[in-house]
């Protein structure tokens, strides 16, 4: 059976290249299923893992578009294969493959070879030759090979990955260059007419400056990236040493993509800014000057319909399992979803936390910055955020403190009046700095399945400012994290775009990365959950008009069948 098994396979583009062994390994991952006419063997807008090969049977592709429009794109046969893309990528699929219903020409079941990808991941780990001698799509191969960023969803594919044009870095590196130039020219013009090696050595130490220089220019443009992925577009920047910032958009809040070519020299090597709108109030992500504009306006395009697609899918297939269970049709067999790869769960409380947890009172001078409580994430500012208003009361009580003690020794006579003299003090000092505490206690951020909260209290509850927005209101989710210090100690600031309200901006918050993360998935679950909700509504509307009009043609089949009014008895 391996041997059946591997010289089909062999025959397929993908692994035509595999060595004999090889082909083996992964013949013995195949699994051969049966799936009678008109079952559905995948859905579109399901996250696949799992390609499929025909040994036997006629296989239909169906694709609903953004309008919501099914078509028959193809036909698959016995040596074809599908859900390469799925296999090497585990990218949602982008099409409905079901077996032929039974007709006069078609009666047969179909016999599909299955290979699933985390078998075919575990195998390639073990035998890299493997991957190596793949022959994929070259589309496949871009998507397979892209770079992986920490802030990626398991699903998420990088589509497009770009820096700045390579021209504009050479512009940028044209000053340091020429100083460079000058540099070995004067010193090296010294050397020769005086033979002296502090020539050299001047020369190498002036060389220096515009060396460095070069190299942060080769740095800073290799660190600043443009993404498009299946679900945003993201511009991430990270200055070495200064600072780190990510703007990013999901494709569903995307309006309106602009192309600007400024001058010749941009028209010449086609490079230019391409501004990506929203509704929010900033909410505008910019690539700048980066190559084939048209192409990555073109791909962000491409993935914006087939977002759009997916979700015209997933309501096209939810009414059609309403109605089966509806006239109690017999739906055909389709195996069930693949599941999608859980993203990792964050462990609310450290360790240190832990070790805290029986002394509860002290949880007051020591909050979590990030705590769960059911379905609420809760964000408080970074402790660095905490010793600008605790400073000033902290140096007054030290020193009213150390004179206490200086006071003691120098006069153990008058001890009594010292510590009634330094109680009193500490009594209008501690309230000051509780005050400061309390306040940075109590300005906390928070998220939840449906809504995002920013919340200013005063300390002791004497006062509270309360905002609040939709999740579906979210465009834009950008962050800063500022200087060598930000990243040293991990906080930042995280700035949520709305559409018709002021930005929400979690000030100082530690892990910007994660906040912004935690909310971004937030939003995609809401935004799940309501195209949920309006495609049950559309169900219910679906079924009252069947209802109705089953009512209608039972009414209109009895009086059919009623005899005339003369002709009844009574």
């Amino acid at each position: 059976m391996v041997d059946d098994i591997a010289r089909q396979l062999k025959q397929t583009r993908l692994f035509t290249e595999l060595k004999r062994n090889d082909l083996n390994a992964v013949a013995r991952l195949v699994e051969r299923k049966h799936y009678p006419a008109g079952s559905v063997v995948c859905q579109q807008g399901e996250i696949g893992r799992t390609a499929y090969f025909v040994e036997s049977g006629l296989l239909r592709v169906l694709h609903i578009n953004p309008e919501g429009i099914e078509r028959e794109v193809g036909q698959l046969g016995p040596g074809d294969y599908f859900g390469e893309t799925s296999l090497l990528v585990g990218e949602p699929r982008d099409a409905t493959v079901e077996v032929a219903p039974e007709t006069v020409l078609v009666a047969e079941e179909a016999v599909l070879l299955s290979l699933h990808k985390e078998d075919f991941d575990s195998l390639i780990e073990e035998r890299p030759s493997i991957l190596d001698a793949l022959q994929m799509r070259p589309d496949v191969e871009k998507k397979r090979y892209a770079p992986r960023f920490k802030w990626q969803e398991p699903s998420e594919v990088v589509i497009v990955h770009t820096h700045k044009h390579p021209a504009v870095l050479i512009i940028h590196l044209l000053f340091p260059l020429f100083v460079l130039l000058l540099d070995v020219i004067g010193c090296g013009y010294w050397y020769l007419q005086t033979g002296a090696a502090v020539a050299l050595i001047a020369g190498g130490l002036l060389a220096l400056l515009p060396v460095g220089f070069s190299v942060y220019l080769i740095l800073d443009h290799e660190n600043d990236d443009y993404i498009v992925t299946n679900k945003r577009v993201v511009h991430e920047e990270r200055e070495f040493l200064i600072r780190e910032r990510r703007a990013e958009a999901p494709l569903r809040a995307i309006q309106n993509i602009q192309q600007i070519q400024e001058g010749l020299w941009a028209q010449l090597f086609d490079l230019g800014d391409l501004i990506i709108e929203t509704a929010g109030e900033r909410g505008v992500v910019v690539f700048r000057q980066i190559p084939n504009l048209a192409d990555v306006q073109e791909a962000i395009f491409e993935q914006m319909r087939r977002v759009q697609a997916m979700a015209r899918a997933e309501e096209r297939a939810a009414v059609r399992d309403v109605l089966r269970r509806q006239f109690d049709l017999s739906a055909p067999e389709k195996p069930a979803p693949e599941p999608e790869t859980p993203s990792p769960q964050r462990d609310s409380t450290s360790d240190f936390e832990q070790l805290l947890a029986p002394l509860r009172f002290l949880r007051y001078f020591w909050p979590p910055l990030r705590q769960e409580e059911g379905d609420t994430i809760i964000w408080r500012k970074h402790w660095i955020a905490l010793i600008k208003p605790i400073s000033l009361p902290t140096a007054f009580i030290l020193a009213v403190t150390l004179a206490a003690i200086w006071l003691v020794s120098r006069t153990p006579g008058n001890l009594m009046p010292t510590l009634i003299a330094y109680g009193t003090v500490i009594a209008f000092l501690f309230p000051w700095w509780l005050w400061a505490f309390d306040d940075w206690k109590n300005d906390i951020y928070q998220v939840t399945k449906s809504r995002i909260i920013d919340i200013e209290q005063l300390p002791f509850s004497l006062r509270e400012e309360r905002r609040e927005a939709s999740l579906g209101a979210i465009q834009n989710i950008n962050l800063v994290i500022p200087g060598f210090l930000g990243r040293l100690l991990n906080y930042g600031s995280v700035t949520i775009e709305t559409a018709g309200v002021q930005p929400f901006t979690f000030d100082q918050v530690h892990n910007p990365r994660g906040v912004q993360a935690d909310i971004f998935r937030r939003v995609e679950a809401f935004q799940r959950r309501l195209r949920q909700q309006e495609a049950e509504r559309r169900q219910d509307e679906l079924l009252d008009w069947f209802a109705a009009y089953d009512k209608m043609r039972r009414s209109a089949a009895s009086a059919t069948q009623s005899p005339p009014l003369d002709q009844q008895e009574f």
